[in-house]
């Protein structure tokens, strides 16, 4: 808008200024005060025309866009000219109200103007209606722009919804049938354990389903479900499953994927628990680190090498879960570190709000 006005002011000082040199230099023994007459006349002139021009054209612009270019000349002819005449018609009885002419010279003060108008409007008026043009063309290409950035950001957020929404669907089957499998064990040996295990699986289960829309949940919770997951898996490999966690209270109030850590912790008993018969400890850790969240599930494992997991894998799944909701910012590696085989899930810190 002051873009605008300045340029009006700008456009406006100029029609005025050129007719007022041309009249003095046509009439050279006229002097300043000729000059001066001749420039305050023009002003009056300059502003009322320049300004109905640039209001009038600003209006019509965005019509004649969506017109065939040739019916353009035709009809900006009679705007201007209309614009002339109605400019003239006001500049005429500014001189009278200002006491400048008398209202018998109001007619000849109009023939003599129009001339000038129609001169200023012709001029000035094909400059502002390409200005006025390119100015409409501009925010319709930005609009286009913005509309069309919209909805490339709504696909790619719907996309990315999808991608997770596909991701966990083939996580939680895969984790419920783990842990059904090892409630049957227990059935037929121990019914009271069976029962509190049902518990915690029926615990699992909600967080589960809780959490399926939800692409970040608190690391306490994580923590609780992993705990219950660890004593479900207890019951099936008894004394061969030792389990420690070790997190601070400043880590548990960030926030991680859901069922990422479980993810960890299962991985660690299919590779460490289950195939070696004397079993193995599982140790689950967290830390807030420069403003990443570092989890870590080690254990005393063979090992395994994370590329060559088979397609599907828990972890692999992870870390397109990773890419789809943090992009290049989490990571996720395997290394041996003091005897233990550690798999650290690093991601940017996101405290729970409360």
């Amino acid at each position: 808008m002051v873009r605008r006005v300045g340029l009006i002011v700008l456009v406006n000082t100029g029609a005025a200024l050129l007719p007022a040199l041309l009249a003095y230099l046509y009439h050279p023994g006229g002097g300043w005060q000729y000059f001066w007459e001749q420039l305050r006349i023009a002003f009056v002139y300059a502003y009322t025309v320049g300004s109905l021009a640039f209001l009038t054209m600003g209006l019509t612009t965005p019509l004649l866009s969506g017109m065939p270019r040739r019916a353009w000349i035709p009809l900006l002819a009679i705007l201007f000219i209309l614009v002339a005449v109605v400019g003239s018609l006001i500049s005429g009885g500014i001189f009278v109200v200002s006491g400048l002419y008398p209202s018998s010279r109001f007619w000849w003060n109009f023939r003599y103007g129009v001339r000038i108008a129609l001169a200023i409007t012709f001029a000035f008026g094909t400059s502002i209606t390409v200005f006025s043009g390119l100015s409409h063309r501009l925010q319709t290409t930005r609009l286009e722009l913005r509309t069309r950035q919209l909805a490339e950001e709504r696909a790619n957020k719907l996309a990315g919804e999808a991608r997770l929404s596909s991701l966990a669907a083939r996580i939680h089957p895969h984790f419920l049938f783990n842990t059904l499998n090892s409630i049957s064990a227990l059935i037929r040996e121990d019914p009271t354990r069976a029962e509190r295990t049902v518990e915690r699986l029926a615990a699992l289960l909600r967080y589960s389903l809780d959490t399926n829309s939800r692409p970040l949940v608190a690391l306490s919770n994580e923590l609780r479900i992993v705990e219950d997951y660890l004593e479900i898996e207890r019951t099936r490999f008894g004394d061969r499953l030792r389990y420690t966690i070790d997190v601070p209270p400043e880590a548990r109030e960030c926030e991680a994927p859901p069922l990422a850590l479980q993810t960890l912790v299962e991985n660690s008993i299919k590779h460490s628990i289950s195939p070696r018969r004397g079993g193995g400890e599982v140790r689950v850790s967290a830390r807030c680190d420069a403003g990443e969240l570092l989890v870590e599930v080690s254990d005393d494992g063979p090992g395994f090498d994370l590329s060559a997991l088979k397609h599907g894998h828990g972890l692999e799944n992870l870390q397109e879960r990773l890419d789809a909701l943090f992009g290049g910012d989490a990571r996720l590696k395997v290394e041996r570190r003091d005897g233990f085989v550690v798999v650290a899930l690093s991601l940017p810190q996101k405290r729970v709000l409360t």
